[in-house]
């Protein structure tokens, strides 16, 4: 349990910009490093966490630490990854109060703004890559077919993006499952 709360400590403390930088920490250190998921778990926590209510980081660490250590290593991996940004939210708030006219400091967080776009795009990029990809590292052409449709769906439709998911994912499940019944084998539609 103490290197779950270490680890969420340090995912907690450098996901600058929010959840979606974490998950590229979460990815490297859970999954990566120390083995304690696979990636495709991951994804699937990522798209529970995405879809209940909160940060997604917050979700994410307390979906890791259930499926770890049931609910005391859900409350532990949770506190561990909020602490650290709400000792340097204080911080920055203070500091913020006395530096707000001086140059450099708006600048500093102008730099700041940058390096956070960096993360959290890499963050989206780790996600597409567990998505649309086996665990070979084979292209899943199914994953890409429901991809590529529901996106250009939901450039066309524009409805409420909780509603577009629970049918995507829906849509995709049935259309697994027919393919299935059918005989075809899965594996082989990946490249």
């Amino acid at each position: 349990m103490t290197a779950l709360i270490l680890r969420f400590l340090y995912i907690g403390l450098f996901a600058i910009g929010g959840g979606l930088s974490a998950i590229s920490l979460i990815q490297k250190e859970i999954v990566e490093r120390l083995g304690w998921l696979t990636a495709e778990t991951l994804v699937d926590i990522l798209a529970i966490a995405e879809m209940t209510p909160g940060p997604i980081a917050v979700n994410a660490a307390s979906f890791v630490g259930m499926s770890l250590h049931g609910i005391p290593g859900a409350a532990a991996a949770t506190v561990a990854c909020v602490l650290p940004g709400c000792v340097i939210s204080y911080m920055l708030y203070r500091a913020n109060d006395r530096f707000q006219r001086n140059l450099r400091w708006r600048y500093a967080l102008k730099i700041l703004r940058a390096a956070v776009v960096g993360v959290i795009v890499n963050g989206g990029l780790v996600i597409l890559k567990n998505t649309l990809c086996l665990e070979a590292g084979r292209l899943d052409w199914i994953a890409v077919f429901c991809l590529a449709g529901g996106l250009a769906l939901y450039r066309r439709w524009k409805g409420s993006p909780i509603l577009f998911m629970l049918a995507m994912g829906t849509i995709c499940g049935v259309f697994r499952l027919i393919l299935l019944k059918f005989g075809v084998n899965l594996s082989i539609l990946s490249a």
